[in-house]
């Protein structure tokens, strides 16, 4: 369990998520304070089926023409089928109601496109890296009257971007405008994905959103008009988060991973998604 001294805690990196998960740890104290004997070893929700919180999008786990494509998805698929191990996919849209359900333990793993912060190594098991990604500035290419061409951070002062909601962008965007002594709005849009915000750019429908490197080139071949050549943060690793309490699954996954990345299999599906 966490420590008091965390309770009150309320970390800014994934805002509305980690409000959840401190009412849902503050409950779970009060329940154990009350009784003993509701402390309990971990059991795994799946049983002997790995139960995984997949977030839908093209880079991670997607449907095409009736087959599952994405990075994440191919990856831990043919893990487990490497060790005999039987996997069940829950996909989900919203990654603030699937933090919660496995903190809930509701789930085994969560996957999606998330860099390893400090605050989730807080309340979740990491991974090891899966792969490298950055967050970067999605941008129209061409300049025009009403959008004017961000080369550099600098230029980010006093502008307004975009973020998915979910997504633990908000930290580094912060840091940067008091890195810089202005001020940049973020605003975070609560119904769509990186990949749409992407698009919705390309578009001209927002001038700016951030995103994550790998989902904004996969954008960007389908919508060359979107500049993606602006860096916001360094190389940042990408990981999946376990149940809190299962460190026999951490541990099995993060042999894995060290296996997987050293084959031909995962070269390429780097080359392909990445």
């Amino acid at each position: 369990m966490k420590n008091d001294s965390k309770r009150y805690i309320i970390p800014i990196a994934i805002g509305a998520i980690i409000l959840a998960l401190v009412a849902i740890g503050l409950s779970r104290r009060h329940d154990i304070e009350g009784d003993s004997n509701l402390v309990k070893p971990f059991e795994r929700p799946g049983g002997d089926t790995l139960a995984v919180a997949i977030e839908m999008s093209p880079l991670t786990y997607i449907l095409e023409n009736d087959t599952i494509e994405g990075f994440d998805y191919l990856m831990l698929r043919d893990m487990a089928r490497a060790h005999d191990v039987p996997v069940k996919f829950h996909p989900f849209t919203q990654l603030d109601r699937a933090f919660e359900d496995l903190y809930e333990n509701k789930y085994d793993l969560l996957v999606a496109a998330m860099p390893s912060t400090t605050t989730l190594k807080e309340y979740f098991p990491l991974t090891e890296d899966v792969y490298i990604d950055k967050q970067v500035l999605v941008q129209q290419a061409d300049s025009t009257d009403s959008h004017r061409f961000i080369a550099s951070q600098e230029q980010l002062r006093g502008d307004t971007l975009w973020i998915a909601k979910g997504k633990p962008f908000k930290t580094r965007l912060q840091n940067m405008a008091k890195e810089l002594g202005d001020t940049i709005t973020v605003l975070v849009d609560p119904e769509h994905s990186s990949e749409h915000l992407a698009i919705m750019t390309a578009l001209g429908q927002i001038k700016h959103a951030v995103v994550g490197q790998a989902v904004a080139r996969r954008v960007a071949r389908q919508y060359p008009q979107l500049d993606i050549s602006t860096p916001i943060s360094l190389n940042q690793f990408q990981v999946w988060a376990v149940a809190p309490g299962d460190s026999t699954l951490l541990n099995r996954l993060n042999q894995w991973i060290e296996e997987f990345k050293k084959t031909e299999e995962y070269r390429q599906l780097s080359e392909r998604y990445l």
